[in-house]
């Protein structure tokens, strides 16, 4: 356990030190998302309606708190579907990827451990969202229960993180970009209740949107920091997120497994 957690932190370490080489980048990344705020909560001063008001009953909210847990939500989603290819397609293009398959580590682990820190870098993100939200637009998040939005924010990770390395690992075969995750991101963030509730859809819509993992998951971030209700109060959601991840990571990984011996063999592992 000693030798993985050592494992764990030199990619994070690694990561992190690259980040922060880049000053600019790295100050900007972590405060983007303030200007988005700045929209959305203007945007939310002129629909604050009476069916608005009506549809976000049962958050106790406005729009704009509403809003705030879906993009302070949307990093990890845009992480998990796109976090463990854009690693792979850098380690391509800088030539280290198959020098770094040739290190004494499961070649699998280096797939997925460099997504750790990208992950953590979004929820450093989320915090500052969340803080800026609430300090300078007023964001109703006093009930916030934290435990329970770190329960759901785990669920996330580990079910987005099935698309993506499921795309990453058509890439490692294909050599080519995944425009059906692409899509899909587009369709999820559309549809998955990450800006307005899914109410407001036409019904087959909304049918669409109760396969997908993200709609439980922003349904269940909403309530604990909305509504401060207690893990037990989102275990439906959980358990659909738990589900998800039990039967799709061991698949993807098993599929990435054999994308990368495929590579390997064929000598094609750090072509792009």
């Amino acid at each position: 356990m000693r030798g993985f957690s050592g494992l764990v932190w030199a990619f994070v370490r690694r990561d992190f030190f690259i980040a922060t080489s880049y000053k600019f980048s790295f100050l900007f990344q972590l405060v983007a998302g303030i200007f988005a705020l700045a929209i959305f909560h203007y945007m939310s001063l002129i629909m604050d309606t009476g069916s608005m008001r009506t549809t976000l009953a049962r958050f106790q909210t406005d729009y704009f708190s509403f809003v705030l847990i879906g993009l302070a939500g949307a990093g990890f989603l845009h992480t998990g579907l796109t976090g463990f290819s854009d690693g792979l397609r850098t380690g391509m293009t800088e030539g280290s990827l198959e020098m770094t398959f040739s290190c004494p580590v499961r070649p699998v682990l280096v797939l997925l451990l460099p997504c750790i820190w990208a992950f953590s870098f979004d929820a450093l993100k989320m915090v500052i969202l969340i803080g800026f939200g609430s300090l300078l637009f007023g964001a109703h998040l006093e009930n916030a229960n934290v435990l329970g939005g770190i329960a759901v924010i785990i669920g996330m990770v580990t079910s987005y993180s099935v698309f993506g390395i499921l795309s990453a690992s058509i890439i490692m075969v294909l050599k080519k970009g995944d425009p059906i995750n692409a899509a899909f991101g587009a369709l999820a963030t559309l549809i998955s209740g990450a800006f307005f509730p899914t109410e407001v859809l036409p019904s087959w819509l909304g049918s669409i949107a109760k396969l997908l993992p993200m709609t439980y998951a922003y349904e269940a971030l909403r309530k604990t920091l909305l509504l401060g209700t207690e893990i037990a109060g989102v275990l439906p959601e959980l358990l659909v997120l738990a589900g998800f991840s039990v039967v799709g990571l061991p698949t993807v990984i098993f599929v990435a497994s054999l994308a990368i011996t495929k590579s390997k063999r064929d000598g094609t592992l750090g072509i792009f």
